[in-house]
């Protein structure tokens, strides 16, 4: 018993408070400053103003001031709707799942794809790829989630596989950005370059990330349970005409939303009222009665009630780092450490310290406007292009957005999958060194052609 406890991973919700008491000590240590911000119409973003950085009265932050923060993360800002996004797709996944329509549907697949895995992994990853470099979807692919999962169950694979076929493979997509509006079209229109120019590198980038991203959870995955000529199938279920109609209004809420984020500019209390109904609807396809929809709508909000918490202290985190005067302070002195860092390392210190950034700043566009009006002129002094530039935020930005605790998208679907955060880093800290080395020879290749 003793042995086992002491396997056990810290819960997430230990490691963010951890780290929020970490984060209370640094506001005593790290000397406050800021910069001004300005809206900027083109890119519709708050940016910070070059050259603004002033230093600040301390304001530390007290630990015994943390439990109000939290409550603060918990109640304001756009923590809260995230956490109610989440219940909210807990509960109408729960319907879903117990309908049987994503079984009956995974049973088909394998019998389509039985002994050929590596097309079902190489598919998911291309598919959601292009969500990621065409529109930035990564929060909305939450929705995808459960789709993953139990078509890699049918073959034999653990959930982690089936989630990061789904992540990873939206993942890929982001960092390569060739069309992303969210990394690569706020950067390029604060950098004041033509919009999506400089493709053909993020084009030959993205074609690498897939290849990777693929074979890495081919290797990870293993031997499928399912796999070989002998191995039986377990019983298939068929699909009820109940069912069809429960996946046809689930692919059509897909199509909906991918439309609304696409062209109408959706946001999660959208994408949230979407699956809401969904659930409901399906409930009635499926032949549930108004409580067993409701108690379905319960157990799986219980289900999420922790992924939700997580959100919540990750924003607490950086709640406590923002009001205790010292996020800039901690963007300042990086941009710091690569001006003063030799000719030839200078682009790959931009593309590392926006890969450090993106632990604190999970957002694309957010991250975008904080960063890019700095490393603009830093490129320009330094006599490095500005499309460089770019390319060494988006690197940095997307390439480790999977790792940070506080990233609304990885704690949702780690809730969703039922997966760990020390189980995940586990998984895919090898897969970030992998990019880390990527991306250093894509910011050597830009360097040396001129981009």
């Amino acid at each position: 018993m003793g042995e086992t406890k002491r396997r056990q991973s810290p819960h997430v919700l230990f490691i963010l408070a951890i780290l929020i008491l970490l984060a209370s000590v640094l506001t005593w240590l790290v000397p406050a400053g800021s910069y001004d911000r300005v809206f900027d119409v083109a890119s519709g973003q708050t940016v910070v103003v070059p050259g603004s950085y002033v230093s600040a009265a301390p304001t530390p932050v007290s630990p015994w001031r943390l439990p109000l923060l939290l409550f603060e993360a918990l109640s304001t800002g756009s923590a809260p709707q995230t956490m109610c996004f989440v219940l909210l797709l807990g509960g109408s996944f729960e319907i879903i799942l117990e309908s049987g329509a994503l079984a009956a549907l995974s049973a088909w697949v394998v019998r389509r794809l039985r002994g050929r895995p590596a097309w079902l992994v190489s598919a998911f990853v291309g598919v959601f790829s292009v969500f990621g470099f065409t529109m930035g979807l990564t929060t909305a692919s939450i929705v995808f989630l459960p789709l993953g999962i139990a078509a890699a169950k049918s073959l034999g694979y653990d959930a982690r596989t089936g989630m990061a076929m789904v992540m990873l493979g939206t993942n890929a997509g982001f960092a390569a950005g060739v069309y992303n509006p969210f990394s690569v079209g706020v950067a390029q229109t604060i950098a004041e370059l033509p919009l999506y120019s400089g493709a053909w590198l993020r084009w030959l980038l993205l074609a690498v990330l897939t290849a990777v991203t693929s074979a890495y959870i081919l290797r990870k995955a293993g031997r499928p349970a399912l796999s070989g000529a002998a191995a039986p199938l377990p019983p298939q279920p068929s699909l009820t005409l109940r069912q069809a109609l429960v996946l046809t209004l689930f692919f059509i809420a897909l199509v909906l939303v991918v439309w609304g984020v696409g062209t109408r500019g959706w946001r999660t209390p959208e994408i949230a009222a979407v699956f809401l109904v969904l659930g409901l609807i399906s409930g009635g396809a499926a032949g549930f009665g108004p409580n067993q929809i409701c108690a379905l709508e319960i157990a799986g909000c219980k289900k999420l009630v922790g992924g939700a918490l997580t959100i919540g202290m990750a924003a607490a985190l950086r709640l406590v780092l923002v009001q205790g005067g010292i996020l800039d302070s901690i963007v300042y002195g990086l941009l710091l450490l690569v001006e003063g860092l030799p000719r030839w390392t200078q682009l790959l210190g931009m593309f590392y310290t926006n890969a450090l950034l993106d632990l604190l700043i999970t957002s694309g566009s957010g991250h975008a406007a904080v960063a890019m009006p700095l490393m603009v002129p830093l490129a320009d002094a330094l006599s490095l292009s500005r499309q460089s530039a770019v390319l060494a935020f988006q690197l940095g930005d997307g390439l480790v957005n999977l790792v940070s605790p506080i990233s609304n998208t990885l704690v949702s679907c780690l809730a969703l999958a039922e997966i760990s955060y020390p189980k995940w880093l586990n998984y895919f800290l090898p897969l970030v060194g992998i990019y880390l080395l990527i991306g250093t020879a894509f910011m050597l290749l830009a360097g040396a052609v001129g981009y």
